[in-house]
């Protein structure tokens, strides 16, 4: 049973970040949205077996889901930043400290 509900979180996250793609036009919030009811399916999963392999298999989504989430954030700071990379004139600022 657990295994077909957890089979079902993991075709509804898919639809679901699909969704959120075509909705926002940001993958990275499509792919959040996917790894977050990869988590679930995983905890999902492991309610019926607690086995090791499942259990690293769990481990092994949330520290994907965490370093990706990081690499993102420091990825749309730099490329959200007004001024990165460039000189302060180019910018509309006045240049000087």
């Amino acid at each position: 049973m657990t295994a077909t509900l957890s089979a079902v979180v993991t075709v509804l996250g898919a639809l679901a970040a699909t969704v959120a793609l075509v909705a926002t036009g940001s993958w990275p919030t499509a792919l959040r949205v996917l790894l977050d009811m990869l988590v679930a399916a995983g905890l999902l999963r492991l309610t019926g077996n607690q086995g090791w392999p499942d259990l690293a298999a769990v481990a092994a989504v949330v520290v994907l889901r965490l370093v990706l989430r990081t690499a993102l954030v420091q990825d749309y700071r730099r490329w959200r930043s007004p001024g990165a990379g460039r000189p302060a004139e180019h910018a509309g600022r006045p240049p000087g400290p």
